[in-house]
């Protein structure tokens, strides 16, 4: 949601070519930039990582329990969408679900001139995430305008870009991540970041 919001369609679009290459099957030979073409196209995934890390909670006002800030939602998001990738990737069913609607979309986007944010695409990884993510409890609930949900188009791009994440949190889990690793690893994530930053920007 923050990609559509706040950057337009560059990530989103990035986020769905990837979605659509991430097999269920473990390719330990997998690497994230397989799927990313350069470091930039994730730099705003690790910005929001280490904002999230950096700036857990908000302090004004003033509250006996601290609450949560603005920068801690993509975490909560990213930590619910590792607990639903394993129970949806560990149903055959939802396995099967996923691999026939990453086929059927790849082969319609010769239709749509490659357009990977055509409605009809954005609509099929929509019922993707409802026939498989979608089945299981708790759901994930989204922050927002509750009148846009009445949209059905910004419906489809919220769900769309839910099975992006989806789809992500698979390929952290293929490359050995988990959601332990999520918070009990935050300092070498950090230094993770700050090495890939300046091999993007080539800082010495």
């Amino acid at each position: 949601q923050q990609s559509i919001g706040d950057s337009g369609n560059f990530y989103f679009e990035l986020l769905i070519k990837a979605s659509l290459n991430i097999r269920p099957a473990t390719n330990n030979a997998t690497q994230t930039l397989d799927f990313f073409n350069h470091l930039a196209d994730i730099s705003l995934g690790l910005k929001t990582l280490e904002g999230c890390i950096t700036q857990p909670f908000n302090t004004a006002p003033k509250s006996r329990i601290p609450k949560m800030s603005t920068a801690k939602l993509p975490m909560s998001y990213a930590m619910a969408l590792l607990q639903l990738e394993k129970k949806v990737y560990s149903n055959p069913e939802y396995v099967k679900i996923i691999e026939a609607a990453q086929q059927k979309i790849l082969k319609q986007l010769s239709f749509f001139d490659n357009n990977y944010l055509h409605p009809s695409i954005i609509a099929n990884l929509a019922q993707t995430y409802v026939e498989t993510a979608g089945q299981i409890n708790p759901r994930i609930l989204v922050r927002g305008n509750a009148e846009a949900f009445k949209d059905i188009n910004h419906t489809n791009r919220i769900r769309a870009c839910l099975f992006t994440g989806l789809q992500l949190a698979h390929l952290w889990k293929q490359l050995g991540g988990s959601s332990w690793s999520m918070i009990f690893t935050k300092r070498k994530l950090l230094q993770d970041i700050q090495a890939l930053a300046r091999l993007q920007y080539q800082v010495v």
